[in-house]
């Protein structure tokens, strides 16, 4: 009897199987993942999903309050209802199906927008995690199990909500006929305190035309907040930041959930620069061991310099290293210094090359050498001038950008560090290279092996690097923004948002 039951079981299982096969052949051509729902049902023994004997399941109401959620994530709602003029059930598995791997995977390919980009892949499970929460009845915890698990993420989205409300307000352009300080009296004030107060800068609101103390913290958390020098001066520079309007500020919130989604679960131990904040952080877990401060390539329009978004791996720490010059460094930045002073090059410790034999640079006519002419390899050789400064940390790349040293100690001190020819100085060089080599090495070991001007290439464990680019990001509970530094958010969001709008 039991032998018969199984026999009859499998055989029904295999007709719903046929009958399902062949509805994904009918419609095969008009589903977005074919493949994926075949496979995704087969994972599912070939069970309904929405609608079971015509009718619908509370998982097809699940999934309609989903959709209710994805804005905050910056997808488009409109983009995951199910296609018309085809099979329901099938129409509704394949807009789940799309919906989940935007939400893992980001709807754009980073590689295709930004050359050099190789981070690895995050591993796919994306149609085993969808079965087994259909299976246990929760697809209303969609969010939780493919969407990115990072702090950073969820804040993003809390604010994203924040930003939407206040999408709905009249936000007019404020002007100023100066720049007002603390003790001044203008109209414009009481607007500008209402703004403070709907962004959280300024935690209490009472009408007032006069620029009190109250609203001299406001301004400063504000320019903190966009990067800008706390100043508490409303500027032109201030001005034009409270001016743009929450709907772009929502715009920009969900072009970095979206690179949140191409980045792993998690960093476990790594390096990681952030661009458009002029920082370097060396994570351990949940846990910065180290922030500093860095600097990162020129936006200037004649003279465009971006440092590459890119994942590598540091394989080696260069103390006192040379720096062998790139030859577009030497022709642009280098040539018109010796051409104005011929001892430069000697006075700064460089070497000069040519076809492999050492020239003197006081025997050599610059003037008849440009960017189109030029023969020499130039060598600094390592010491206190040398623009690496004491300390290299060397990553394979396409771009011949590393993480180093710099002896221009000064530049520092500015809110705004785009400075270099694309690699990334750091200001504190010597602690990473602590924290990184670890056990058996310290402070007194480090300068010795500085102090002897020798250099010396020390091989490590690999640890990842990640240069990233992101404008909007938590700090100390706060809603930061930056500025689009290099037009590499514009990049994203044109493919984004290819027809214009949101929704």
């Amino acid at each position: 009897m039991a032998v018969g039951f199984t026999f009859f079981f499998i055989l029904f299982l295999l007709e719903i199987s046929v009958a399902y096969e062949q509805k994904i052949r009918e419609n095969w051509g008009r589903l977005s993942n074919p493949q994926k729902v075949h496979k995704l049902y087969r994972l599912l023994d070939f069970k309904c999903i929405w609608y079971c004997e015509g009718l619908p399941t509370k998982e097809l109401s699940a999934f309609h309050d989903i959709l209710k959620e994805v804005a905050y994530h910056g997808l488009d709602p409109d983009s995951y209802k199910p296609a018309e003029g085809i099979d329901p059930e099938l129409a509704t598995t394949d807009s789940l199906i799309k919906l989940a791997y935007h939400l893992y995977y980001g709807r754009t390919k980073p590689a295709e927008l930004y050359k050099g980009w190789s981070l690895p892949s995050k591993q796919d499970t994306i149609l085993q995690t969808l079965a087994s929460i259909i299976k246990e009845g929760r697809l209303k915890d969609l969010f939780l199990e493919l969407a990115p698990k990072s702090k950073d993420y969820h804040f993003l989205i809390e604010q994203a909500k924040l930003y939407e409300e206040l999408s709905s307000l009249e936000w007019k352009p404020i002007k100023l006929a100066k720049p007002l300080s603390y003790g001044e009296k203008s109209p414009c004030l009481d607007e500008i305190r209402f703004r403070f107060f709907l962004l959280g800068d300024l935690k209490e609101y009472g009408t007032s035309e006069t620029f009190d103390s109250a609203l001299l913290e406001a301004v400063k958390s504000f320019q903190r907040r966009h990067g800008l020098t706390d100043t508490g001066v409303i500027d032109k520079r201030t001005l034009m930041e409270l001016n743009l309007s929450p709907r772009d500020r929502l715009r920009q919130i969900h072009i970095n959930l979206e690179k949140h989604r191409w980045l792993p679960e998690d960093f476990k131990r790594a390096v990681v620069v952030n661009i458009p904040s002029f920082e370097l952080f060396l994570i351990e877990g949940d846990r910065v061991r180290l922030h500093s401060k860095v600097i990162v390539g020129r936006n200037y329009t004649q003279d465009f310099r971006p440092t590459p978004i890119l994942y590598s791996r540091i394989n080696s720490i260069t103390v006192n290293p040379k720096w062998y010059v790139p030859v577009s460094i030497s022709v642009k930045d280098i040539l018109p210094k010796v051409k104005k002073n011929p001892e430069y090059l000697t006075r700064k410790g460089f070497r000069v090359f040519y076809e492999e034999e050492e020239v003197d640079p006081l025997q050599v006519d610059w003037s008849q050498y440009s960017e189109k002419n030029f023969p020499f390899r130039l060598v600094q050789e390592p010491g206190a001038k040398n623009s690496l400064g004491r300390i290299k940390f060397n990553f394979p790349n396409p771009f011949a950008v590393y993480l180093h040293d710099t002896p221009e100690r000064h530049l520092f001190r500015h809110n705004k560090r785009a400075f270099s020819s694309g690699c990334i100085r750091i200001e504190k060089a010597r602690q990473l290279t602590l924290m990184i080599l670890g056990e058996g090495w310290n402070e007194r070991r480090l300068e010795n092996l500085i102090k002897s001007e020798q250099t010396q290439t020390i091989g490590i464990v690999p640890i990842p690097i990640y240069i990233l680019y992101f404008t909007t990001f938590e700090r100390d509970g706060m809603l930061h923004f930056r500025e689009d530094l290099y037009g590499y958010d514009t990049i994203l969001s044109r493919t984004l948002f290819k027809s214009g709008g949101e929704k």
